[in-house]
Protein backbone atom coordinates (compact mmCIF):
# COMPACT_ATOMS: atom_id res chain seq x y z
CA UNK A 1 0.00 0.00 0.00
CA UNK A 2 1.06 3.56 -0.46
CA UNK A 3 0.89 6.21 2.26
CA UNK A 4 -2.77 6.97 1.50
CA UNK A 5 -3.77 3.29 1.66
CA UNK A 6 -4.27 2.51 -2.04
CA UNK A 7 -3.19 -1.05 -2.94
CA UNK A 8 -0.62 -1.89 -5.59
CA UNK A 9 -1.91 -3.83 -8.58
CA UNK A 10 0.26 -6.04 -10.73
CA UNK A 11 0.40 -5.03 -14.37
CA UNK A 12 -0.37 -1.33 -13.81
CA UNK A 13 2.82 0.35 -15.01
CA UNK A 14 2.42 3.93 -13.78
CA UNK A 15 4.82 6.04 -11.79
CA UNK A 16 3.60 9.62 -12.14
CA UNK A 17 4.61 12.12 -9.46
CA UNK A 18 1.49 14.25 -10.07
CA UNK A 19 -1.06 11.65 -8.93
CA UNK A 20 1.40 9.39 -7.08
CA UNK A 21 1.13 6.67 -9.71
CA UNK A 22 -2.58 5.97 -9.14
CA UNK A 23 -5.16 5.08 -11.77
CA UNK A 24 -8.88 4.40 -11.56
CA UNK A 25 -9.74 1.01 -13.02
CA UNK A 26 -13.14 -0.57 -13.61
CA UNK A 27 -12.97 -3.70 -11.47
CA UNK A 28 -15.19 -6.76 -11.61
CA UNK A 29 -15.21 -10.27 -10.15
CA UNK A 30 -11.82 -11.95 -10.38
CA UNK A 31 -9.71 -8.79 -10.12
CA UNK A 32 -7.34 -8.37 -7.23
CA UNK A 33 -7.99 -5.41 -4.91
CA UNK A 34 -11.79 -5.75 -5.29
CA UNK A 35 -14.52 -8.08 -4.06
CA UNK A 36 -18.00 -7.46 -5.50
CA UNK A 37 -21.02 -7.54 -3.20
CA UNK A 38 -23.56 -8.56 -5.85
CA UNK A 39 -23.53 -10.71 -9.00
CA UNK A 40 -22.18 -8.81 -11.98
CA UNK A 41 -21.30 -5.73 -9.94
CA UNK A 42 -18.47 -3.57 -11.27
CA UNK A 43 -16.91 -0.60 -9.57
CA UNK A 44 -14.25 1.94 -10.46
CA UNK A 45 -11.50 1.75 -7.84
CA UNK A 46 -8.26 3.67 -7.39
CA UNK A 47 -5.17 1.47 -7.39
CA UNK A 48 -1.49 2.26 -7.34
CA UNK A 49 0.96 1.15 -10.01
CA UNK A 50 3.30 -1.76 -9.43
CA UNK A 51 6.50 0.32 -9.57
CA UNK A 52 8.20 0.55 -6.17
CA UNK A 53 9.30 4.00 -4.99
CA UNK A 54 9.57 6.07 -1.81
CA UNK A 55 5.81 6.73 -1.50
CA UNK A 56 5.09 3.21 -0.22
CA UNK A 57 4.28 2.58 3.40
CA UNK A 58 3.95 -1.24 3.26
CA UNK A 59 5.53 -3.65 0.81
CA UNK A 60 4.38 -7.26 1.17
CA UNK A 61 6.75 -9.67 -0.54
CA UNK A 62 8.00 -13.23 -0.40
CA UNK A 63 11.66 -14.14 -0.81
CA UNK A 64 11.58 -17.14 -3.14
CA UNK A 65 15.28 -17.94 -3.13
CA UNK A 66 18.54 -16.28 -2.26
CA UNK A 67 20.24 -15.14 -5.45
CA UNK A 68 23.69 -13.83 -6.17
CA UNK A 69 22.56 -10.25 -6.90
CA UNK A 70 19.55 -9.56 -4.64
CA UNK A 71 20.46 -6.14 -3.23
CA UNK A 72 23.63 -4.26 -2.42
CA UNK A 73 22.97 -4.55 1.32
CA UNK A 74 22.21 -8.25 1.16
CA UNK A 75 25.25 -8.95 -1.00
CA UNK A 76 27.44 -7.28 1.61
CA UNK A 77 25.89 -9.26 4.47
CA UNK A 78 25.53 -12.54 2.51
CA UNK A 79 22.98 -13.62 5.14
CA UNK A 80 19.98 -11.79 6.54
CA UNK A 81 19.93 -12.45 10.30
CA UNK A 82 16.76 -14.26 11.26
CA UNK A 83 15.60 -14.62 7.65
CA UNK A 84 18.10 -16.51 5.50
CA UNK A 85 20.50 -17.90 8.09
CA UNK A 86 18.33 -20.86 9.13
CA UNK A 87 15.79 -23.32 7.77
CA UNK A 88 12.23 -23.34 9.07
CA UNK A 89 10.45 -26.71 8.87
CA UNK A 90 7.10 -26.95 7.13
CA UNK A 91 4.24 -26.61 9.60
CA UNK A 92 1.39 -27.62 7.37
CA UNK A 93 1.26 -29.67 4.21
CA UNK A 94 -1.37 -30.86 1.77
CA UNK A 95 -3.92 -33.43 2.93
CA UNK A 96 -4.98 -34.88 -0.40
CA UNK A 97 -2.85 -37.78 -1.62
CA UNK A 98 -2.54 -36.45 -5.17
CA UNK A 99 -1.27 -33.09 -3.88
CA UNK A 100 1.28 -34.85 -1.64
CA UNK A 101 2.48 -36.84 -4.66
CA UNK A 102 2.81 -33.63 -6.66
CA UNK A 103 4.73 -31.85 -3.88
CA UNK A 104 7.28 -34.63 -3.33
CA UNK A 105 7.38 -35.95 -6.95
CA UNK A 106 6.07 -39.40 -6.00
CA UNK A 107 4.69 -42.09 -8.25
CA UNK A 108 1.40 -43.93 -7.76
CA UNK A 109 3.24 -46.92 -6.25
CA UNK A 110 5.00 -44.88 -3.51
CA UNK A 111 3.54 -44.86 -0.01
CA UNK A 112 2.09 -41.41 0.61
CA UNK A 113 1.63 -41.90 4.36
CA UNK A 114 5.36 -41.50 5.00
CA UNK A 115 5.30 -37.99 3.48
CA UNK A 116 2.36 -36.52 5.41
CA UNK A 117 3.44 -33.32 7.18
CA UNK A 118 2.15 -33.58 10.74
CA UNK A 119 1.90 -30.87 13.32
CA UNK A 120 1.94 -31.74 17.00
CA UNK A 121 -0.19 -29.52 19.16
CA UNK A 122 0.81 -28.89 22.78
CA UNK A 123 -1.27 -30.60 25.45
CA UNK A 124 -3.87 -28.44 27.15
CA UNK A 125 -4.28 -28.27 30.88
CA UNK A 126 -6.25 -31.23 32.20
CA UNK A 127 -5.77 -33.24 28.99
CA UNK A 128 -3.44 -36.20 28.68
CA UNK A 129 -2.54 -36.55 24.99
CA UNK A 130 -1.65 -33.95 22.41
CA UNK A 131 -3.57 -34.09 19.14
CA UNK A 132 -1.80 -34.78 15.89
Amino acid sequence: NDKQGFPMKQGVLTNSKIISGRVRLLMSKGHSCYSPRRDGERKRKSVRGCIVDANLSVLALVIVRKGSQMLVIISILKEIPGLTDGNVPRRLGPKRASKIRKLFNLTKQDDVRRYVVKRLLPAKEGKENAKR
